[in-house]
C-alpha cells in the first residue's frame, strides 16, 4: 500500500533560545525529544508482487488492484529522538480492509532523521 500522510505531533524535551537581531530559533541539537501525536492520510494505490517458479523458472508478477483496502487511514504516532535522529512508531487506528471478519492494523516502527 502506498499512502500519503500528513502527520501531527507535539514535541517536548528541553531547548537553548538563540536570538539573532531579525530572528530567534529553539535548538534542541544535543537534547533528547520526544513527540506524540497522530496523522491522516489517503491511500493511493494498493499493489501484490509475487515471486515464484514455475516449470523451473523464476516468474515475477506485479498485481494493482483496490483489494478491498481502505481509501482513509489514520492514526497515532510517536518518536524519541536526540540530536538528528529518531526512533519512531505508528499505529493505525482504522482496519486495513473495509471488509474483513478479522481486523487487521499496521504497526510502523523506523528510524526518522531531521533535515534542517
Amino acid at each position: 500500500m502506498d499512502n500519503l500522510v500528513f502527520p501531527l505531533h507535539f514535541e517536548f524535551g528541553p531547548s537553548e533560545k538563540i536570538e539573532k537581531d531579525e530572528y530567534f530559533r529553539y535548538n534542541t541539537y544535543n537534547k533528547i525529544k520526544v513527540g506524540v501525536g497522530g496523522y491522516a492520510g489517503f491511500n493511493l494505490s494498493s499493489r501484490q508482487k509475487l515471486k515464484y517458479s514455475e516449470d523451473g523458472e523464476d516468474v515475477k508478477e506485479k498485481l494493482k488492484a483496490n483489494y478491498n483496502t481502505n481509501n482513509f487511514i489514520y492514526g497515532v504516532s510517536g518518536y524519541i529522538g536526540w540530536k538528528g535522529t529518531a526512533v519512531y512508531l505508528k499505529y493505525d487506528l482504522n482496519t486495513i480492509f473495509k471488509d474483513n471478519p478479522i481486523d487487521q492494523r499496521n504497526v510502523s516502527l523506523g528510524l526518522r532523521f531531521d533535515v534542517d
